[in-house]
């Protein structure tokens, strides 16, 4: 379970191994690329200034280095990926892009893999309504109850990755 690098760790670590029977990633970078491009709406500031002096520390372009990005995008490796995934943003996100988790999820969907993205209007990089953080923590710990104690499916769920 990650959330921002963290999620981007945890998104990208599914795709390299089948070792863990659940995963949850909040407001993960997963397109190196497509994330290189974007900009941070509420400072104004592209998001390649955070490759070189933020945690990716790629250093160089998608246009010097194209293997290095597709080679570090868990988006490219998504048909590797056979660990439930249970994935959360909010919309309002100004650091990454929400889109970055509509692109895995849609991509996980495509081919057949589980995975539940939760999407929360109002919210910025993390949760600040209280009540979307109590539905968070309720929905993370249903979706770990299911797939690590195998407890019965809240109805999300089995709804979700129908």
């Amino acid at each position: 379970m990650g959330h921002s690098f963290g999620g981007y760790q945890t998104t990208y670590i599914i795709t390299q191994t089948g070792l863990f029977a659940a995963a949850v990633a909040g407001s993960a970078v997963t397109d190196l690329t497509s994330y290189y491009f974007t900009v941070n709406w509420k400072s104004g500031r592209p998001t390649m200034n955070y490759f070189q002096k933020g945690q990716l520390r790629m250093m160089q372009s998608p246009y010097e280095i194209p293997e290095l990005y597709k080679g570090n995008s868990p988006l490219v490796y998504a048909d590797r990926i056979t660990t439930p995934l249970l994935s959360f943003t909010g919309k309002e996100d100004n650091h990454v892009d929400w889109h970055q988790s509509v692109e895995l999820y849609l991509a996980m969907r495509r081919l057949g893999k589980k995975h539940v993205m939760l999407l929360y209007p109002n919210e910025a990089h993390s949760l600040f309504n209280p009540s979307n953080q109590k539905d968070l923590s309720l929905r993370i710990q249903q979706w770990f109850g299911y797939y690590l104690k195998g407890q019965t499916p809240a109805p999300w769920i089995t709804e979700a990755i129908k």
